[in-house]
């Protein structure tokens, strides 16, 4: 027996621990399964990315004016960049796989360290896993190839360090970390004003408690100055100050973030917000049943971002992965209480005297799933077999045989088109020499382009008017849309070609 006890710890150390287990598993069943094609093509977004970072990559040089569609033109703020490079550049080498890959590893990343941050805090090891699921399933209505997915592992880590931090486990000089993450994440995405509304809550947190006399000034005094200091390292991007007044105006103005479907509020009556819905229920159940004593942080944290996730589903997330850990730290402290956790003694009797994964063990397993799994998703003629993953966008969502008839017959449009908006992205991707009327990018367009585009979509009178001054000589628009049951009426107009996926019309000459 006492010969077995060592061999057994030496086959342990040679395997991955749980949270790259979980690493793993996400990995592959994000790259190997459909979810990868939803990854990429749930919309056209990952197209019109690809083409920004395809001309960035073929320049050298960052995108400053809007060359992609025949309404805009000008210089605009350029605020995702960063992430369309380096998604184009995955693209580049290995295909819309490459965009896949980058996707399933960033998820996969966001749990490994919310498993790994819950583990560390002493959180048991079944609750831990439970949690996590639980935080995957809130998390999963944004599991898509895009810039976000960045926001999400940088929101991760700013409120595990400024967590951390306010509890006394790290030292103040590595806080002062978050600085270089901040200017990564401002040219990353759009949605760094996160970081700093999450300074903002741990800094106005503490200087609470320590107007009120249980803390001292020296955490909000510093927490302070980082919120300075991480303001003015977010101006350190191509626009400087103009994106922060670009996503102002943005958010400020109803007509164009009421839009954007990612910014509308959650429909609880749809599939999507079922992990929100648990979230919000175990929530509430902790907060009856535990009743913990929160702290003016924990109370900003939990109202803000329930507020913000109920006012725009593109929060849930950030409500996900910050509310997680305080799940997990209040949960634990009621069993341990109550000495309720009696699954965790079962458990830890048979493994508390076998030693921890050895961290290279750990990162050898993860390094060589990546090849393989890169090998045979990108390099077929290398590994053998077709591709796993389709290189285009699927038929039953995008009009790609309306594009291989019109490629076909250039004569049968003329002058410019009016589009489907979901469809914009795919078309700039697809037929770039067509230029779009509009994609997905309301934040760029502002207001008045935003209510021209609605006048025409819904069909509402003033639509020729719009249609004069973008010299609009065809349409692309699905079969049930508005506006083909006028046109289909209108003398001057004339049916050019049709399938399940979409109609065209063109204008006489």
């Amino acid at each position: 027996m006492k010969d077995a006890l060592p061999k057994a710890n030496a086959r342990r150390r040679r395997l991955p621990s749980l949270s790259v287990i979980i690493w793993i598993a996400l990995f592959l069943g994000l790259t190997l399964s459909s979810a990868r094609i939803v990854l990429i093509s749930a919309d056209s977004d990952a197209a019109w990315h690809r083409r920004f970072g395809d001309w960035m990559i073929e320049h050298h040089a960052i995108v400053r004016s809007d060359d992609f569609l025949h309404t805009q033109h000008g210089t605009i703020i350029t605020r995702d960049w960063l992430s369309e490079v380096i998604y184009a550049a995955a693209a580049r080498a290995f295909g819309w796989s490459g965009f896949a890959l980058v996707a399933a590893a960033l998820i996969a990343t966001i749990f490994w360290l919310l498993h790994h941050q819950l583990l560390a805090e002493g959180c048991d090891v079944i609750l831990a896993t439970a949690l996590v699921l639980a935080a995957m399933l809130a998390c999963s209505v944004q599991w898509l190839a895009r810039a976000f997915l960045f926001t999400h592992l940088l929101t991760l880590v700013f409120a595990w360090q400024l967590r951390w931090f306010q509890q006394g486990r790290i030292p103040t000089w590595r806080i002062f970390l978050l600085l270089p993450l901040m200017i990564l994440w401002v040219n990353l995405h759009g949605a760094f004003v996160i970081g700093l509304m999450l300074l903002a809550m741990y800094a106005s947190g503490s200087a609470i408690d320590a107007l009120r006399r249980t803390s001292s000034w020296t955490q909000p005094m510093i927490l302070g100055a980082l919120l300075l200091l991480g303001a003015a390292a977010s101006l350190v991007n191509p626009n400087g100050w103009r994106l922060h007044a670009q996503i102002f105006n943005f958010l400020q103005s109803h007509e164009l973030a009421g839009i954007t479907t990612g910014f509308a509020s959650p429909n609880f009556h749809t599939v999507g917000p079922e992990g929100f819905s648990l979230l919000l229920f175990l929530l509430a159940v902790v907060l009856l049943v535990v009743r913990p004593r929160l702290t003016t942080t924990e109370v900003l944290l939990v109202g803000g971002w329930g507020y913000f996730a109920l006012l725009s589903a593109r929060n849930i997330p950030i409500f996900a992965l910050v509310v997680t850990p305080l799940l997990g730290q209040w949960i634990t402290g009621f069993l341990k209480a109550n000495q309720l956790a009696w699954w965790s003694r079962l458990y830890y009797q048979r493994v508390d005297r076998i030693p921890p994964t050895d961290p290279v063990a750990n990162a050898v397993m993860v390094v060589a799933v990546i090849v393989c799994l890169t090998l045979v998703l990108a390099k077929p003629t290398i590994a053998g077999g077709p591709p796993l993953l389709v290189t285009d966008f699927p038929p039953d969502r995008y009009p790609t045989d309306v594009v291989g008839y019109l490629r076909n017959h250039p004569t049968a449009i003329r002058d410019e088109m009016f589009n489907h908006l979901d469809w914009g992205g795919y078309l700039e991707y697809a037929w770039p020499e067509q230029k779009p009327f509009i994609d997905s990018r309301f934040v760029f367009y502002g207001v008045d382009f935003t209510r021209e585009f609605l006048t025409v979509n819904r069909a509402n009178a003033g639509w020729e008017l719009v249609f004069a001054k973008y010299h609009v000589g065809w349409t692309l628009l699905p079969p049930q849309h508005p506006l083909n049951q006028i046109l289909r009426l209108d003398p001057g107009w004339q049916f050019v070609f049709s399938n399940y996926q979409a109609v065209v019309y063109s204008r006489r000459s």
